[in-house]
């Protein structure tokens, strides 16, 4: 995802606190790249956060009976294609054309079964897995939210999260690692699956998550806690590849992430404040083409050898560099159109609007939705 934003659904209404969300999933998969933080469930935020607002975009086309498929597909095309042919031209110009030895797997947005196989290209281009995923579950999910009842749709979603882990268990003895069971979708759509669900709930009550948020709060900690203690106390534990260790882990890090979009989507205050201020609003804007160039920035500057922290900080300043120009010189134009200046939201935008827009119904007609993709763990 990791997650990449999409358009705006015909409400035009933003939820402002997801674009901070999104600023804060991009800037962790940047420290577990740059800085080695074990922060690899970043890519996993952006899985929930693109399961709830592309299926409350999708439920509000159903609703509307306006067009479906072609709205969807070329919208997300418009927002996914572009940033994604530019990364592969500046890959081959910085990395040479390895990957042009697999590149179906490129050509059709299936990097995450290259990298299971190990047929891959330069590695900066991992973090490519994490967008497959994403291409791969929206080629099936808009048919079962066409055709299944809206009533029906949360209790698909709610059976994807309860058998995705035991499928990640029956798994493990197929493969040698760990690896194949993080990338392939199969068994990372139990994410997107929680998003669409709490995407179904919002929409049948706009209050429908308020109860959950203490809960939430306790999830998180208590989710938190447990990835933290494994880290201190089971460094290896993620690499083991046991049906434990992958049916698990991975089911910790969804109750986080599910956990902080519900938060983010009932914050009041200060957490409000927080997720909608400027500087993160802007960076969720332009999180897709962060998440898409940081790892070649940061393979660009490794072999320069420079201290770790000085090597962070500049990748993190040519890489915002390279995302807002890209924003400013053709993305924003292709996802908006003229309408850009009313409906992008910008760091520009005055306090008083942004705080204003958070006020919007939080159902599913949702303005942009943050695939910004989540992203890999990279093996380098």
């Amino acid at each position: 995802m990791t997650a990449s934003a999409l358009p705006l659904a015909p409400s035009h209404s933003r939820i402002v606190q997801l674009d901070g969300l999104r600023a804060i999933a991009v800037l962790a998969v940047f420290a577990q790249h740059a800085l080695k933080a074990p922060l690899w469930m970043g890519v996993d935020l952006f899985f929930v956060l693109s399961g709830f607002l592309i299926s409350g975009i999708l439920l509000d086309r159903k609703e509307r009976q306006q067009s479906y498929f072609r709205y969807f597909y070329a919208r997300r095309a418009r927002r996914i294609l572009p940033p994604y042919l530019l990364l592969m031209v500046v890959s081959s110009i910085l990395f040479g054309l390895a990957w042009a030895q697999h590149w179906y797997w490129y050509a059709f947005f299936a990097a995450n079964i290259g990298d299971a196989l190990n047929q891959s290209g330069h590695d900066s281009l991992n973090v490519l897995w994490s967008l497959a995923v994403e291409e791969q579950f929206y080629i099936f999910w808009p048919f079962v939210i066409l055709l299944v009842p809206e009533r029906v749709l949360g209790y698909v979603a709610a059976a994807l999260i309860v058998l995705v882990p035991v499928l990640r268990a029956v798994a493990t003895p197929w493969f040698d690692s760990f690896w194949p069971i993080y990338y392939l979708t199969p068994f990372r759509m139990d994410l997107l699956a929680a998003g669409a669900l709490l995407a179904v709930a919002v929409r049948r009550d706009r209050n429908a998550l308020e109860p959950f948020k203490g809960p939430a709060v306790l999830g998180f900690f208590a989710a938190l806690a447990v990835l933290a203690w494994l880290h201190l106390h089971f460094p290896r534990f993620r690499a083991a590849n046991t049906p434990l260790s992958n049916a698990g882990l991975y089911s910790v890090s969804l109750v986080l992430c599910t956990s902080v979009v519900v938060i983010a989507l009932q914050s009041k205050g200060i957490v409000k404040r927080l997720l909608c201020n400027p500087v993160l609003v802007y960076i969720g804007t332009i999180s897709y083409t962060i998440y898409l160039i940081h790892l070649s920035v940061l393979y660009v500057l490794w072999p320069l050898h420079l201290n770790r922290y000085m090597t962070a900080a500049l990748a993190l300043a040519i890489t915002l560099a390279y995302a807002s120009i890209t924003w400013f010189a053709f993305e924003k134009r292709l996802i908006f159109g003229s309408r850009g200046k009313t409906q992008m939201p910008a760091s520009t935008q005055t306090h008083a609007q942004t705080h204003s827009q958070t006020h919007a119904p939080s159902g599913g007609g949702v303005a942009r939705a943050g695939a910004a993709r989540q992203a890999p763990q990279s093996r380098a």
